[in-house]
Parts: C-alpha cells; sequence; structure tokens
C-alpha cells in the first residue's frame, strides 16, 4: 500500500506531461475492452485505443496548426506574432513555477523544523511539572508532632 502511495506521488510530482502516457492508457483500455470479443477483436481495439490515445496527445499541436493556418489565410500579421511569442512565454510560465514549487517546499520544511522545538518544550514543560508535583507531594511541609491526648 505504501509502495504504491509512493509511486503515485512520485508521478503526481513529476515535471512530466500526462498527455504522454495516454497512448499507452488508450491502448490499454482497449485492449481491455477488445478481449471479451476474442484475439483479433483485442488486437483491433487496443490499436483503435493506440491512435485515440495519440490523437489526445497531440491534440494541443492540432489545435495551434488551425490557429496558424486561420491567420495565414485572414494575413493577420499581429496573431502570428503572438502565437510566436508564446513558445517563449511558457519557457518562462515554466521557470516561475518550478521556483514557486521550490519555494513552497522550502516554506514546509522551515515550518516543520520551526514547530519542533514547540512541542520539545511542551513535553520538557510537562515532564518538570510532573516531577515537582511528585516532589513536594511526598515530603510534609513541616514536621508532624505527637499528639499530647491521651
Amino acid at each position: 500500500m505504501i509502495y504504491t502511495a509512493i509511486i503515485i506521488l512520485a508521478i503526481c510530482l513529476t515535471g512530466c506531461s500526462m498527455r504522454s502516457t495516454y497512448p499507452l492508457v488508450g491502448g490499454l483500455a482497449g485492449g481491455a475492452a477488445g478481449s471479451l470479443g476474442g484475439p483479433l477483436v483485442g488486437g483491433l481495439s487496443a490499436g483503435a485505443g493506440v491512435l485515440a490515445g495519440e490523437a489526445l496527445k497531440n491534440k494541443d499541436a492540432l489545435v495551434e496548426a488551425e490557429e496558424t493556418i486561420e491567420a495565414l489565410s485572414h494575413g493577420d500579421v499581429s496573431a502570428l506574432v503572438a502565437q510566436g511569442m508564446q513558445e517563449h512565454k511558457t519557457g518562462f510560465d515554466a521557470f516561475t513555477s518550478t521556483i514557486k514549487k521550490i519555494l513552497t517546499g522550502a516554506a514546509v520544511l522551515l515550518g516543520c523544523y520551526l514547530l519542533i522545538p514547540i512541542f520539545v518544550a511542551k513535553r520538557t514543560a510537562r515532564q518538570c511539572s510532573q516531577t515537582e508535583a511528585i516532589k513536594h507531594a511526598t515530603r510534609p511541609p513541616s514536621p508532624v508532632r505527637p499528639s499530647d491526648h491521651k
């Protein structure tokens, strides 16, 4: 169970795009669904799943190509320049998001580091108060005199 959680955490924290796994997931889903119909149907449906995964993986490139063709057909130079600047902008955005992740991790570690002395001081104070209470409870505050009543 812990190994599964570690693997899922590692996959979520990697910088890789999940889009690269779409063909694999499509092939697995298609093969699993097609296995009910026999080997031929399973192979064909796995191939269809891989093709669907490839299409989903490259969806952004298709949309970008469509926007470029549309801008070229209308002769819109400003749209072409803006589209070309998107590549440079995404690199900077990726850099800033990486820095944000690093700073967030450092803040969490610093917070944990600063919380440790609070818990240690609380435990020490509790132990000291218990030992002082035991020390004062076991000895009388003044000597006891024998009573004169007979």
